[in-house]
């Protein structure tokens, strides 16, 4: 009884689940002769989404780290004391903590 991942002989060995080389050799002459078509893919199903969905997320946690490390490179040259009031916050408390501060400008 022959299962799948399983040689003729019964045992398994590294060309287990592989296609034969004759089933290789004759999958592209039958395409170009027409025998068999590939379909294409639509590249609208749940996979395509997913796909899209993972690069969209990568592409905001870049441009997130990217802003953060610009922030704390302007910070280094900022006042002392805002510098220290913002050093003990972490990357996520800070965004918030700056959109909501009222900066004083200096005469």
């Amino acid at each position: 009884m022959e299962g799948k991942g399983q040689l003729e002989g019964g045992g398994r060995g590294s060309q287990a689940g592989k296609a034969t080389a004759t089933r290789a050799s004759t999958t592209p002459s039958a395409v170009l002769s027409g025998r068999v078509c590939a379909q294409v893919k639509s590249g609208d199903g749940p996979v395509q989404i997913a796909r899209m969905d993972k690069l969209a997320k990568g592409s905001a946690l870049k441009a997130r780290t990217q802003a953060i490390n610009q922030l704390k490179a302007v910070l280094v040259s900022t006042d002392p004391n805002l510098r220290e009031e913002l050093a003990a916050l972490n990357n996520a408390e800070t965004p918030p903590c700056l959109r909501t501060a009222r900066w004083r400008r200096r005469a």
